[in-house]
């Protein structure tokens, strides 16, 4: 079920994904979160998990199925990606000052 990429194939596979997205989060809790601005920030709810799962689809092979649910699972592989991974300072200000570094 391979899609040929046409002129609006790329449009077309970003909108599985984004419907992949789309039902994975009304699965997940049975809601949509509307975005909204807290203390200046804004937070963009179920719409950052749209635009994930879009991405996600046309990062997939240009099938449509694969597109569907690379959209349905991208957004948590994303987030389980970024809680994994921290980055720890190689120095230390507190530890420079001492002249030690911590390595």
């Amino acid at each position: 079920m391979d899609f040929i990429l046409s002129d609006y194939s790329y449009l077309i596979i970003f909108l599985a994904g984004f419907a992949g997205a789309f039902i994975a989060d009304i699965v997940k809790d049975n809601c949509l979160e509307l975005p909204k601005k807290i203390d200046g920030k804004l937070f963009l709810g179920s719409l950052g998990a749209l635009i994930i799962g879009g991405f996600a689809g046309l990062a997939i092979d240009g099938s449509l199925l694969t597109a569907f649910m690379g959209g349905f699972i991208g957004k948590e592989i994303i987030l389980s990606l970024a809680t994994q991974t921290k980055i720890k300072p190689v120095i230390c200000l507190d530890d420079k000052e001492k002249g030690t570094n911590n390595i």
